[in-house]
């Protein structure tokens, strides 16, 4: 869908574009472009870059390695939570969901490889494992090799009917081959399966933003926020929720 609304120079067009990016770029990997870039006109922007997010607490960490690592990769703190799940692996080092957790932090912080060795790893520990497979699977997208990836992602559902991360993954291939309905079906069935899956929420929201759906849109975007209130897209998504309010 293009940009309608303002009229604006090109210095001030520039730099709404670049805020545009950086609001619907892709969460997953950090990219400079995103599945759900078209979605947000130009008026949004604007409205985004004059929002000012309100300020959220510090969330206490668990002691617990393994949950503090979750909590510090919602935060946006990869590289901290890639050595909590380290730390957990210690203790047990065959923990498939561990070491799933370390290769999606690799990814984040560009350690391509050592995400890849970590999913392999998972299938070495149980062939049939569809973390492996959905891990194996974020790579090829990462590889923009969306057809591969989707393979993968099946392939993880075949093990796995029931694993939410899957139903994941698949939602974010679809996502990138502009699929959008096969994608809400995708992420709804994630949170159906883990209601508590932020980035499941985050995704179906802009999916549904896209259909025009401002209802589902706010109700995903809300969970999403429960969920990450410091992930590093929460002000984003504040500011957007708040315009869509309006």
């Amino acid at each position: 869908m293009a940009n309608q609304g303002l009229d604006l120079e090109d210095g001030m067009k520039t730099k709404l574009m670049f805020f545009y990016q950086r609001i619907i770029k892709a969460t997953f990997f950090g990219l400079e472009t995103s599945p759900f870039l078209p979605l947000v006109p130009a008026i949004l922007i604007l409205m985004l870059i004059l929002a000012s997010p309100p300020v959220i607490a510090t969330q206490e960490l668990p002691s617990d390695p393994y949950q503090r690592g979750l909590v510090l990769y919602l935060q946006g703190k990869y590289a901290e939570a890639k050595a909590s799940f380290e730390a957990a692996l210690e203790a047990e080092p065959e923990r498939i969901e561990a070491i799933y957790q370390r290769g999606l932090c690799a990814l984040k912080i560009g350690e391509i490889e050592a995400g890849r060795e970590d999913f392999n790893r998972i299938l070495e520990i149980n062939a049939d494992s569809g973390w492996g497979l959905a891990g194996l699977a974020l790579v090829l997208i990462q590889e923009k090799n969306y057809d591969e990836a989707m393979k993968r992602a099946n392939e993880a559902l075949e093990k796995e009917p029931a694993l939410a991360e899957a139903h994941y993954v698949k939602g974010l291939v679809l996502s990138y081959q502009q699929k959008v309905d096969e994608a809400i079906k995708a992420f709804s069935r994630s949170v159906e399966l883990l209601p508590t899956h932020a980035y499941s929420h985050y995704y179906l929201g802009l999916a549904y933003n896209q259909k025009k759906r401002k209802d589902l849109t706010i109700v995903h975007l809300e969970k999403f926020l429960a969920l990450a209130p410091q992930a590093p897209e929460a002000a984003q998504v504040r500011s957007l929720l708040s315009f869509l309010r309006r």
